[in-house]
């Protein structure tokens, strides 16, 4: 890990990406690296998602899509074990971006296999349905474990807010590129493509681990794990500990509600669509369909994206972790009380977009967030489970759900609504379990100490007419917590905003003062430092303004 000096100042970049999120002195290599990476591999997956479609309805029919959905599940019970074996192989390594580079370029070479397949005419439809399911779950769970394991508790806290910036633009330019290039490149263009994306991203990681600088860096070393059982330590890892086993059946219930509220919608679309057809207000209901969902997803991408740019760092400073894990429990709970109110279909298609809008930017952030405190084992192996497993099992249950209320044709939308608001209550009620846990686990780190002002800040005496600067040392207020970063507002001391001849540079903790010609004056500035959970320490400027008087000539 690179070591920054207290001393270094932000640079241009860095004072960019403090618009988004907070960035200390020295983190915005790392930070724009791993961002950079996230975009690719999102990229390279929206690419792929394109090319499934035409791949699986050759193969055999839209029914299939639901049969190679509930195999992914049932695959990955085999997957796994693998997995877990190939982290107890480099779980030793000091270079912690070995583990996720094994995979990247398992998939690249996946996806050559496929290109030699399908150059052969033969049918990959299900296979590469099934492979490209396995593959979203699988790699975005090792970049965000890979994270984890670079990153501190605080650190990782505050920047994993911009590194997600990079998931979602990446999504957002995968899927537009995408419907472009596909009439030129085909098929095979397509996954050549993403192939070499992924290998990029590869390459790339392999850069990252010496770009975080100590100061910011997780201080668990790297060490070899207790091999005995080590096929099935994926799934061990997460019953075994209270802690993962709640986050796990978190997903998996938010998961089924999330696939049950777009089955709500799909239901009344086809319904509204009927009644427009009915009406002569539209002349095909596949075109009709198609430029809703059109719609509704372009609302989600933008929701999630300015969501994520603009909010999620903000959320995470008023209510911490804890907090930000309840806002999309929160929000279906609000959203399903809504809609069995008021069933209309414009108002349960706003509040779906408001619920995948949060669920893609603020509870992914926050999930990815909350495997910071657990040792790399668990971040690798728990995450990776979770990730996969447990989210692909929960759209199995959906699938079993859907399946036998569909025989059974006695349930209304209705019915639906009221379950997904009954589950959203349970989900409430475990955010706020992982929510207490996390907190407990980050507090401990602090030994019971808080941010506190240790150095006086010296009594300032000067003349009006002229320019000084002053820069308040990082030493004034000491955060017992690694990879905190302070915030800082001065005003002064009765509460009253600075005059506007003092200009005050939060990011380097620099005063300006020009006070006025023939100006006289003395008061108390008042310097306030803030971290990232909220806790608060004070300083205080004595400032003297002296008027400066010319003596005549002569005398």
């Amino acid at each position: 890990m690179a070591h920054t000096s207290p001393s270094q100042r932000h640079n241009s970049y860095e004072r960019l990406l403090n618009i988004i999120g907070i960035v200390k002195p020295g983190e915005g290599r790392g930070c724009i690296l791993l961002t950079l990476n996230a975009c690719m591999l999102m990229f390279a997956y929206y690419l792929l998602k394109v090319v499934r479609e035409p791949l699986i309805l050759a193969y055999g029919g839209a029914e299939y899509k639901s049969y190679a959905t509930a195999i992914q599940a049932l695959v990955l019970v085999v997957v796994l074990p693998l997995f877990s074996v190939l982290y107890h192989r480099y779980a030793a390594d000091s270079q912690r971006s070995n583990i996720i580079r094994k995979v990247l370029l398992f998939f690249v070479s996946n996806l050559l296999l496929f290109v030699a397949f399908q150059m052969m005419a033969v049918n990959i439809g299900i296979a590469f349905y099934i492979w490209l399911g396995l593959f979203s779950v699988m790699v975005v769970a090792q970049f965000w474990a890979y994270a984890a394991d670079l990153y501190n508790i605080k650190a990782g806290q505050r920047l994993f807010v911009i590194i997600a910036i990079g998931a979602t633009l990446g999504s957002w330019i995968g899927s537009r590129v995408a419907g472009l290039i596909f009439p030129v490149t085909g098929i095979i263009g397509i996954m050549l493509l993403a192939s070499s994306l992924l290998f990029l991203c590869a390459l790339l990681s392999s850069r990252i681990d010496d770009a975080i600088p100590g100061i910011s860096a997780n201080k668990e070393q790297a060490h070899s794990e207790d091999s005995r059982h080590q096929w099935m330590d994926g799934f061990s890892v997460v019953f075994k500990n209270h802690y993962l086993l709640t986050i796990a059946i978190f997903v998996t219930i938010l998961v089924f509600i999330n696939s049950t509220g777009e089955y709500i919608l799909a239901r009344l679309v086809t319904e509204e669509s009927q009644r427009l057809l009915g009406s002569n207000q539209i002349l095909d209901i596949g075109v009709w369909q198609g430029e809703f969902y059109a719609s509704y997803y372009s609302w989600i991408t933008l929701g999630s994206f300015l969501i994520q740019a603009f909010l999620v760092s903000r959320l995470f400073r008023w209510i911490g972790i804890r907090g930000a894990v309840l806002v999309l429990p929160i929000i279906m709970i609000i959203g399903y009380g809504f809609m069995l109110f008021f069933p209309i279909f414009s108002l349960i298609r706003i509040a779906m977009t408001i619920e995948n809008s949060a669920n893609y930017s603020v509870q992914n952030t926050t999930r990815h967030a909350l495997f910071l405190p657990v040792p790399r084992k668990l971040k690798y192996l728990g995450k990776t489970t979770i990730e996969t497993f447990f989210y692909r099992f929960g759209d199995l249950l959906y699938g079993v759900f859907i399946y036998l209320s569909t025989l059974s044709g006695e349930l209304t939308v209705y019915h639906y609504i009221f379950i997904n608001l009954f589950l959203a209550a349970i989900l409430f009620l475990l955010a706020w379990n992982v929510g207490h846990r996390n907190l407990h686990v980050t507090s401990a780190e602090k030994n019971g100490e808080k941010l506190a002002a240790k150095a006086k800040i010296p009594q300032l005496v000067m003349t009006s007419g002229n320019l000084y600067k002053f820069s308040v040392s990082e030493c004034t207020f000491i955060d017992p917590h690694v990879g905190d970063a302070l915030h800082y507002h001065a005003k002064k001391e009765t509460g009253e905003p600075l005059p506007n001849w003092i200009g005050f540079d939060q990011m380097s903790r620099t005063f300006t003062f020009e006070p006025p010609a023939g100006y006289e004056a003395h008061f108390v500035i008042k310097v306030v430092a803030m971290d990232f959970d909220g806790d608060t320490a004070t300083s205080f400027i004595e400032l003297s303004i002296k008027n400066q008087i010319t003596t005549p000539i002569g005398i």
